[in-house]
């Protein structure tokens, strides 16, 4: 009897911290600051480890559509996203965060040219159509491009590695 008493106990103290860590949050939406606490925290701090360029090697210079390799990498990865979108509630989203690197103008310079910004937004939108199409909700997720906002910590300003894609849950815009 004391065995079920205490079984039960636990059982209870677990869903209460269950629920304590679901209600709990952080609108932090940079990568490199506060992952969030509780169920957030957890899932960010799971998602931080994710991310895609084609072959893990960094997109090519001007280069906005994932390699042949996105598919592969979709399959392994869209369990660990879809674990992620289901430990927050509804009021959060999967943002998909396209970069790149230094090289180039930020933004567009009027010449017919395109900037980092839309460089990475636009790897940000091809990752997410790929997701999508395995099977991740498309109102579960965002597409951001942040140029080189948010670089690699230790690498060069204009190293290829900065060219990638890299996912967080964020609160729903």
């Amino acid at each position: 009897m004391k065995k079920l008493i205490l079984t039960v106990s636990v059982a209870v103290a677990l869903g209460a911290m269950f629920t304590a860590c679901q209600s709990s949050g952080d609108s932090s939406s940079s990568r490199g600051g506060n992952l969030g606490s509780g169920a957030l925290g957890l899932a960010n701090r799971a998602l931080a480890v994710l991310n895609y360029s084609p072959n893990q090697a960094g997109y090519g210079y001007k280069s906005t559509g994932p390699g042949s390799d996105v598919n592969t990498w979709v399959t392994t990865a869209k369990d660990q996203i879809n674990q992620a979108l289901s430990q927050v509630g509804d009021g959060y989203v999967l943002q998909v965060t396209g970069h790149t690197d230094s090289t180039g103008p930020r933004t567009a310079p009027g010449d017919g040219r395109r900037g980092n910004e839309w460089y990475s937004e636009q790897r940000a939108r091809g990752v997410m159509a790929a997701l999508v199409r395995a099977g991740v909700p498309a109102d579960k997720m965002i597409a951001k491009g942040v140029a080189d906002d948010e670089p690699v910590s230790g690498a060069a300003s204009d190293s290829q590695v900065h060219r990638r894609v890299t996912f967080q849950i964020v609160p729903k815009p």
